[in-house]
């Protein structure tokens, strides 16, 4: 016999670990494909190169912008986070396709049964059982004072003839329970996590478009502190120049010594800007590292930004505000991530209201049970089959405030979704006005700068004629370092706000939008 519930065991363990849905990688592969807005395909962890890979791909010299999102892409740790949240989402589809499956469990029970001392014996009772009264008299008082001797007797009389040993009892059991109806509970509940699912899915695409554009801001703060070294490095070049033609003067008489202290002084403040150009490109590498997860959050050694290439024509064609706001809205990821939310709250408001239905399910059981040892056979076993329906009447207004909550839960769905609308809107707009003050800036600064480079250089004849002063010089030098800087700021001012605005209608920057090149 044991053998026998043994092999019914055996046979019945596999089913109990059978999945109700497909794996997690072949759901993957098939709902990857459903992303709207995504042109990327989904990374997963397992498939991210070692931090030391990444390293390997980065050989000393120029690292340019697309090689950067590349490797961001890869391996950053938000965006493996974010593809672990859509995996967890996968995995409560299957939970909820679970409760549409019958349920089997099987089950063994042995108990040992310990009489209490004051249960060992009977005495009053089987003594009573054992003694009948003749009737000596037709006064029947006397049969009660006989009663009331008997009880006061001890308990624990050797007389007693109880069952004084303690027993077990076992039993075993299969049983399946299948739940037939529940208020379409289940179904709402199903229809909760696909959305949260798709929602999971979005949110995926929308961490690669944050990577992307927080990647493009690190690497222009390192294009701009690149060219601000590159005019530091300019000025202090002309300052020394300039120093030393003041100190030959001094040296035949031509100037005082206040004349060579302007230069030092002048050097010395264009190495100070190096050093906070310097700073700046050292930061913005630091922040491109931790983007890419590289070891430390440190690029290798020899890995060099590109310097700012001269702006395309459509980089300086205006933006169609309109336009742009059209496509954020039919193709930001974290838009449609929140109509999944909503979608979600509505159907927790099904499965919430679904608590008042009753629930029928049909039951099933087989096993054994026996009292004093587990030796099994024919007689000990049993069978049930029944249906069973549970209605809760009343639960203390448990149920009333379920509803409630996911009905507000709903409303604050409702209401972040029309936030998240507002703020894309203020998103596109915000990048059109900035874009189109730095494509003004940087024509009037490249005037500006022409001028001032033809003022210096005027000035500069005149200072070496000793026609003008060496105050005016420095106001000259000071122009044109001012009107260079402005005209860089400016040049890395309309790359980002292409970024932002890319970004604001996940339109990647790497691709070329559509309509009309940048101008929509």
């Amino acid at each position: 016999m044991r053998k026998w519930i043994s092999s019914v065991l055996l046979a019945i363990a596999p089913l109990a670990c059978q999945e109700a849905a497909p794996s997690i990688e072949t759901a993957a592969t098939q709902t990857s494909a459903s992303v709207a807005v995504a042109d990327r395909p989904l990374v997963r962890p397992r498939d991210v190169p070692p931090p030391e890979a990444a390293v390997m791909e980065l050989p000393a010299g120029v690292l340019d912008l697309a090689r950067a999102r590349a490797l961001a892409l890869e391996a950053n740790p938000d965006l493996q986070a974010s593809v672990a949240r859509l995996e967890a989402a996968l995995t409560r589809i299957a939970e909820a396709k679970s409760f549409y499956f019958p349920q089997i469990v099987l089950a063994h029970t042995s108990n040992r049964t310990l009489l209490a001392p004051d249960q060992l014996s009977r005495f009053p009772q089987s003594l009573q059982s054992q003694f009948v009264l003749p009737e000596l008299t037709p006064n029947p008082s006397l049969i009660d004072l006989f009663n009331l001797f008997l009880k006061q007797l001890p308990r624990r009389s050797s007389l007693s003839t109880a069952n004084q040993n303690s027993f077990s009892d076992h039993s075993s059991a299969l049983t399946v329970t299948w739940l037939l109806f529940d208020g379409f509970a289940r179904e709402a509940r199903l229809l909760s996590v696909k959305h949260a699912h798709r929602a999971a899915e979005m949110s995926v695409s929308d961490m690669r478009r944050l990577v992307i554009r927080a990647i493009e801001a690190a690497y222009y703060q390192g294009q701009l502190g690149r060219e601000q070294l590159r005019i530091a490095q300019a000025d202090e070049a002309f300052s020394n120049e300039q120093l030393a033609i003041a100190q030959r003067w001094l040296e035949a008489k031509k100037v005082t010594r206040a004349g060579v202290l302007n230069f030092e002084l002048r050097v010395r403040a264009a190495q100070a800007e190096a050093i906070a150009a310097t700073a700046l490109m050292e930061t913005a590498k630091v922040l491109l590292a931790e983007l890419m997860a590289l070891p430390g959050a440190r690029l290798p050694d020899g890995v060099e930004l590109a310097p700012l290439e001269p702006e395309a024509p459509d980089e300086m064609t205006p933006p169609v505000e309109e336009a742009w706001v059209d496509t954020a809205m039919a193709a930001r990821p974290d838009l449609v991530a929140a109509q999944y939310v909503l979608k979600a709250q509505a159907e927790n408001i099904r499965l919430a209201k679904g608590e008042y239905a009753p629930e029928l399910s049909l039951r099933g059981s087989w096993g054994f049970q026996k009292v004093s040892n587990m030796g099994y056979s024919d007689d000990d076993q049993a069978a049930a089959v029944g249906v069973e329906m549970r209605w809760s009447i009343y639960s203390g207004g448990f149920r009333t405030a379920q509803v409630r909550r996911a009905e507000a839960e709903w409303r604050e769905a409702s209401a972040a979704l029309e936030q998240k609308r507002l703020e894309i809107a203020s998103d596109v707009r915000r990048a059109v006005v900035a874009l189109r003050e730095a494509q003004q800036q940087i024509e009037l600064q490249r005037q500006n700068l022409d001028a001032a480079q033809e003022n210096r250089t005027l000035v500069e004849r005149e200072y070496v004629a000793g026609k003008a002063s060496l105050v005016r010089l420095n106001e000259a030098q000071r122009d044109y370092v001012r009107t260079d800087g402005d005209l860089a700021q400016a040049r890395v001012r309309l790359r980002r706000a292409w970024s932002e605005l890319a970004a604001a209608a996940n339109v990647y920057a790497e691709a070329s939008p559509p309509n009309e090149g940048r101008g929509l």
